[in-house]
């Protein structure tokens, strides 16, 4: 909450089990032939049952695993709900401008190759090493992590019950790095079909349900702007096979959420926009049940948690 987090802080009240925690992520440098040049993070709780379910998020431009980490929240919630917590990390030496996941190169666009093959290597040795829950795995990502996050969805469908995107733009739309800028503001378009069609083609033979999908965005993001949203909800919307004309309206915390369903009244896709937000990640610091993260450069105390809500969103908040 903002109004009292600086006395919260200055008492040491949140000074809770996860802040030791959070400085424990472990690195595992054998995990797969690693053709994108990543490095392995992750983090499990003491007594992690076996079939736990796993999570994978990717942080963005400018951060690491372990700032990602400490400010999203996600340690805290793996401790209290029990999942495991994967943070795959690149750098300057893989993208000198920002430390960015090359989501516009076609060699890490796709299966079988380069950043998207580490992770999904990554995944594998997590799953067989831990004997975590194949069946309950799941992406977030913010701004690039978020891009990351569209291409092993894209690319990897059948790997994932559930993933969420936080500042981001439609998958495949930059295919150079000239093309961030455009895709970014929202001068490069294309139909709904089209946009579908690309994920489509990422994930080859693939003919199953592709998983549920929660989007976020500021308002006032001056660096991916917000009217991406609907871009996302018109691509993945299309490629699940919803009628997108079927919307439902509700508030998540004050916030607008457009919802849609599939036949079965399963929640498919969540489309949520933060008022006055700009390029960042909300939190909400605290130690009540829907509270977590805490403030930096890209989190910022918006009074809701993302991290809790995708959570939730995935069926992993209990």
């Amino acid at each position: 909450m903002r109004f009292n987090k600086r006395l919260i802080c200055a008492l040491g009240l949140l000074v809770t089990p996860w802040v030791y925690a959070q400085d424990k992520l472990t690195e595992v440098v054998d995990f797969g032939a690693n053709p994108g040049n990543l490095q392995l993070f992750h983090y499990l709780p003491k007594a992690l049952p076996e079939q736990a379910p796993l999570v994978v998020a990717v942080h963005g431009c400018m951060e690491t695993a372990q700032n990602f980490a400490r400010n999203t929240g996600w340690l805290e919630l793996a401790e209290k709900y029990q999942f495991a917590v994967l943070l795959p990390q690149t750098s300057k030496s893989n993208e000198p401008k920002g430390g960015c996941y090359r989501t516009w190169e076609p060699a890490h666009q796709q299966q079988g190759s380069g950043e998207p093959a580490s992770v999904q290597q990554m995944i594998s040795y997590m799953l067989e090493t831990h004997k975590l829950d194949r069946q309950q795995v799941f992406i977030t990502g913010m701004s690039s992590g978020a891009h990351f996050a569209q291409v092993m969805l894209a690319a990897y469908p059948q790997t994932f019950a559930g993933g969420a995107l936080q500042s981001s733009f439609p998958y495949k739309c930059a295919n150079d790095i000239s093309e961030l800028g455009p895709c970014a503001f929202g001068k490069k378009t294309a139909s709904a079909k089209e946009m579908a069609a690309s994920i489509r083609q990422a994930s080859g033979s693939f003919n199953g349900s592709y998983p549920k999908l929660q989007i976020w965005h500021g308002t006032e993001d001056p660096y991916i702007y917000h009217l991406n949203l609907e871009q996302l909800v018109q691509q993945w919307g299309t490629v699940m096979g919803l009628d997108l004309k079927q919307e439902t309206k509700n508030k998540l915390l004050g916030y607008p959420s457009t919802n849609y369903y599939h036949d079965n009244n399963q929640l498919q896709l969540q489309a949520i926009s933060l008022t006055s937000m700009g390029h960042a990640i909300a939190v909400d610091p605290g130690t009540a049940e829907q509270q977590c993260g805490r403030e930096d450069t890209f989190a910022k105390d918006m009074d809701i948690c993302a991290a809790y809500w995708i959570a939730d969103f995935f069926g992993i908040a209990h």
